[in-house]
């Protein structure tokens, strides 16, 4: 698992490497033919991360319930009723990575790495711990990095 800890900090550390130096407009702007924008999809990943890894197992998340409602599955910035602070999401991005990995090596889950119910993915797989929950969540951070990619070669274009 210390090799998939490894991956989920280093994917984390891409997706700043991508956004560091964007603009406000360019983080907040959606292309034509997209749902989301970038700043959605750096905070996406936070959320889905805290969400499968701690909430699924009855652990607090590190983040409030508006960063959640925000950037939850389904949820779009195009019903933002205020947009969540960019130097924030940032910082989520890569404490929580960080957090996680020490809780981790930790025992933070030790006695609570099952799930007390399964979880059906879109994606098409089934979760039953916390161990199958990491692997999918690094695949679903691999996803939405080659997403912020794309966004980003669409809105620097523009500028």
């Amino acid at each position: 698992m210390e090799y998939a800890l490894e991956i989920l900090k280093q994917t984390r550390e891409n997706i700043l490497g991508l956004i560091k130096d964007l603009p406000e407009t360019a983080m907040l702007s959606i292309p034509a033919n997209y749902r989301n924008n970038v700043l959605w999809n750096v905070g996406h990943v936070v959320v889905v991360q805290q969400l499968l890894c701690y909430r699924s197992l009855g652990l607090p998340v590190a983040v409030d319930e508006a960063f959640v409602n925000a950037f939850k599955k389904d949820s779009s910035p195009a019903v933002w009723q205020t947009t969540p602070h960019i130097d924030i999401v940032k910082d989520k991005l890569i404490t929580t990575a960080h957090k996680f990995v020490e809780d981790y090596r930790g025992g933070v889950f030790r006695n609570r790495s099952k799930f007390p119910t399964k979880f059906k993915m879109v994606y098409g797989i089934t979760l039953t711990n916390l161990e199958e929950a990491i692997l999918f969540n690094n695949t679903h951070e691999a996803m939405h990095l080659g997403i912020v990619m794309s966004l980003k070669k669409h809105v620097t274009s523009k500028l």
